[in-house]
C-alpha cells in the first residue's frame, strides 16, 4: 500500500513538473476568477492632472470631464513624466502624455453622457517651419449594458494642423526652424556663455528651443453617448506625421445652437463665412463696432469661423 501511494505521488510531481516546463516553455498566463477586472484600469477623471478633490469648490463648473491620455487604454508609448523645457513632457498637462505612430491608438471610456469633446495634441512641425495637416480618427464604441453588446459607431476623421503651434529660438520668437540665434549677443544657459563673445564661438544645436507644441482641436460627436461608452482615437495606418501626441481629451454634453437673440447683430450679416474657407476676422470687426454704436450685442451663429488675427472687443 506505501507503495502504491509513493508512485502516486511520483506520478503526480512528475505530471506537475511537465505541466511546468510546458507553461515556461509557452509562456502560458494562468488567470483566476476576478483578476481581470483588478487588472483593468478604471476611466480617470482629472482637473490640470490632479484629482478633482483638491480644487472642489473651485472655479465655475463647466460641465467638462477631464481624461489624461497617460491614465486611458492605449498601444501607444507613454512619454515619461518630464518637467525639461522645450520637450513634449514638459508643455503637457501632468508633464506626460501618449505617443502615437500610424495604426496606434489611445481610449477613454465615458464617466458621463457626452456628444462633444475637445482634444489636446501636437503633431511634428514641417522641415522647413509652417506646420502640416494630418489626419486622426474618432469612433465611439456603444456599450449596451441590458444586452451585454458592443457596437461600433460610424468613425469621424477630423483634420490636426501644427500651423498654429511649434515656436522657436529666443524672443519674440520664430516660425524658422532653421533660423540662427536672434540675439547672439544674449546669455544663453545651452553654453552658459554669450556667443556673439565667446571664442571659438559654440556650436548652436537646430531648431533651437523649440517649443508651443500643442493645439486643440474640438469636435462634435455624431450621437450623445453614455457612460461606459468608449472613445478611441486612432492615427491612420496611411497618416502623414510621423507621430501624434494625445496629451489630454474634455468630454462634456453640449445644447443646440442658440436662436439670434433680440436687439443683437449677427457676424454672417458683415460677411463671415460659417464655413470656414475665408477668413472673418473683418467681418467680427465690423459686427462689433455696429454693436458698440447701436447699444447691441454680437450673435455668432454655429459654424467654423476663420479668424487670423487679434480680435479687439473693449
Amino acid at each position: 500500500m506505501q507503495n502504491s501511494m509513493r508512485t502516486r505521488r511520483k506520478k503526480r510531481l512528475a505530471g506537475l513538473v511537465a505541466l511546468l516546463m510546458l507553461v515556461s516553455a509557452v509562456g502560458l498566463v494562468v488567470s483566476f476568477p476576478g483578476m481581470a477586472a483588478r487588472a483593468a484600469a478604471s476611466p480617470r477623471v482629472t482637473v490640470a492632472a490632479i484629482d478633482p478633490s483638491l480644487v472642489a469648490g473651485r472655479g465655475a463648473r463647466l460641465g467638462i470631464v477631464e481624461q489624461e491620455t497617460e491614465n486611458a487604454t492605449t498601444n501607444g508609448t507613454i512619454l515619461p513624466f518630464d518637467t525639461s523645457a522645450y520637450t513634449l513632457s514638459g508643455e503637457a498637462s501632468g508633464r506626460q502624455a501618449v505617443q502615437l505612430t500610424p495604426g496606434q491608438y489611445v481610449a477613454f471610456t465615458l464617466t458621463q453622457r457626452a456628444n462633444a469633446m475637445t482634444i489636446r495634441y501636437s503633431i511634428p512641425d514641417a522641415t522647413t517651419g509652417g506646420g502640416i495637416d494630418a489626419p486622426l480618427t474618432v469612433s465611439v464604441e456603444r456599450h449596451d449594458r441590458d444586452l451585454n453588446n458592443r457596437e461600433n459607431t460610424h468613425p469621424q476623421t477630423i483634420t490636426l494642423t501644427s500651423k498654429y503651434s511649434w515656436l522657436y529660438n529666443q524672443y519674440p520668437f520664430t516660425n524658422d526652424p532653421n533660423a540662427g540665434l536672434l540675439h547672439p549677443d544674449w546669455w544663453i544657459t545651452e553654453c552658459s556663455c554669450v556667443p556673439a563673445s565667446t571664442t571659438p564661438p559654440p556650436v548652436i544645436t537646430k531648431p533651437f528651443r523649440p517649443m508651443h507644441f500643442y493645439n486643440e482641436q474640438r469636435l462634435h460627436l455624431h450621437d450623445t453617448y453614455k457612460a461606459g461608452d468608449v472613445v478611441r482615437l486612432t492615427v491612420p495606418a496611411n497618416s502623414n506625421a510621423a507621430w501624434t501626441v494625445i496629451d489630454l481629451a474634455d468630454f462634456q454634453e453640449i445644447d443646440g445652437p442658440a436662436p439670434q437673440p433680440e436687439h443683437s447683430v449677427s457676424v454672417t450679416h458683415f460677411g463671415a463665412d460659417p464655413s470656414g474657407m475665408r477668413d472673418s476676422a473683418n467681418a467680427f470687426d465690423l459686427a462689433i463696432q455696429t454693436a458698440k454704436a447701436s447699444d447691441k450685442t454680437v450673435y455668432i451663429p454655429a459654424g467654423m469661423f476663420q479668424v487670423n488675427r487679434h480680435i479687439i472687443v473693449d
